[in-house]
């Protein structure tokens, strides 16, 4: 095999899917909820580009309103006519509460930014995260992460570069956290539902508490919704399940696959934005064809019957998919949201990182995948992952996708394996 230019032929190797029979995934184009590899083949998709294609790939929209944004000038360098209505639309989530916006480029870099802005507006230096929960890949937050010692339960609560741990559903630990640490505590970041731990969703009664201790202490709360925005409608996700953030940082499906991500903040926390004590900088940031992305993606979000048909599809999946487990003696569950979800081979869902952690199956996991991959679907194959369902996911897809299961149902009961 040649020497490739990019190393293994990807930039981000959370993107690559590893060879099955022999054979590398690379895709050629995608339409819709499919993917059409280099071979000629079709795949039903539920990676979705880790959920940034909530509309499905290549949204005839979003395509006409990024080529006309081309066509004008993509890279003014100065203010543009469309960022700040591009910005107002996309405050339309945070509703009455959360009204103020500016955009970057990654989530990462808005995650980063939400961390600049709360220790700006608090005066303090610690951020304290979620274990189990993915941030971004900047160092102060690629921290913390499934598998990573520090998340294990006998270590002392770690520190790094600014930023240290709490464990979610675990009020006791939130309590010492904040005993411990509150004086000096700037934020608390989290997802309102960690994706990277199997769509582990806290409880409403710990997000109200958690809601409760950080206004108590002065704490800032940043809801970290880059995976999550816009998947339970046109609202803060966080909200609806009991959070009340301070800071929002959205992405991925905002732009529907359009690079752009976003900090949504109440005017008591951008305070320190409009006045400049923490300046926010970036070329390419709230560009037209960004800002025509985020606009276009908004406006279809208009139809009110786009989540109804969302939803529904999504539980039909959820509910074939552990029908065709159970058809061969294999109990299996989902968890998550009819838009995103995981797959456990349990009877009961995980509320921990431990309890999450100990009912893994990533032999099981990584066997489904590859019959699925075999069957033209594509799932991601590690054990924590998800499925993303998109609004170009339809009867077509369905019927695909249902055989693909039986045939994954079939194939993980051959190889011996009960759960």
């Amino acid at each position: 095999m040649s020497a490739l230019t990019v190393p293994f032929g990807i930039s981000s190797s959370a993107r690559s899917l590893p060879k099955l029979d022999g054979e590398d995934f690379v895709v050629a184009r995608s339409k819709g909820a499919r993917l059409f590899n280099t071979e000629g083949r079709n795949f039903v998709d539920y990676g979705m580009a880790m959920g940034a294609t909530l509309l499905g790939h290549a949204h005839p929209a979003v395509v006409e309103a990024c080529i006309a944004a081309l066509e004008n000038g993509p890279m003014p360098g100065f203010s543009n006519a469309i960022e700040d209505p591009a910005g107002a639309a996309l405050a339309r989530i945070g509703g009455e509460r959360v009204t103020r916006a500016t955009f970057a480029t990654t989530g990462t870099e808005a995650v980063h930014l939400a961390c600049r802005i709360a220790r700006g507006a608090t005066g303090r230096r610690l951020i304290a995260k979620a274990v189990g929960g993915y941030d971004g890949w900047f160092d102060p937050v690629r921290f913390g992460l499934t598998g990573s010692p520090e998340a294990e339960r006998g270590n002392q609560r770690p520190v790094k570069e600014g930023t240290t741990l709490f464990r979610v559903n675990e009020t006791a630990d939130v309590d010492q956290l904040f005993d411990e640490m509150g004086e000096d505590l700037a934020a608390i970041l989290v997802e309102p539902m960690l994706g990277n731990t199997g769509c582990l969703v806290p409880d409403r009664a710990f997000f109200e508490y958690l809601t409760q201790r950080a206004r108590a202490n002065g704490t800032l709360i940043i809801a970290d919704e880059v995976m999550v925005g816009l998947r339970r409608g046109v609202r803060l996700v966080s909200e609806e399940l009991g959070l009340l953030p301070d800071l929002v940082t959205l992405g991925k499906a905002i732009g529907s696959g359009v690079p752009v991500a976003a900090v949504l903040g109440t005017p008591a926390a951008f305070e320190v934005v409009e006045n400049g004590t923490v300046p926010c900088f970036g070329t390419y940031h709230g560009n037209p064809l960004v800002a025509s992305a985020v606009l276009a993606t908004m406006a279809v979000l208009e139809d009110k019957l786009l989540y109804r048909r969302l939803f529904d599809w999504g539980a039909a999946l959820r509910q074939a998919m552990t029908d065709a487990f159970a058809a061969e003696g294999i109990v299996a569950i989902t968890t998550g949201f009819d838009s995103v979800f995981s797959l456990w081979f349990t009877d009961e869902a995980p509320r921990t990182y431990d309890e999450a952690k100990a009912k893994l199956q990533p032999d099981a996991t990584r066997l489904v995948s590859e019959s699925l991959r075999r069957n033209g679907v594509i799932a991601l194959p590690a054990a924590w992952g998800r499925y993303f369902i998109s609004a170009s996911h339809g009867d077509a897809e369905m019927d695909v996708t249902v055989r693909a299961f039986r045939q994954a149902a079939r194939d993980l009961a051959q190889s011996g394996f009960r759960g």
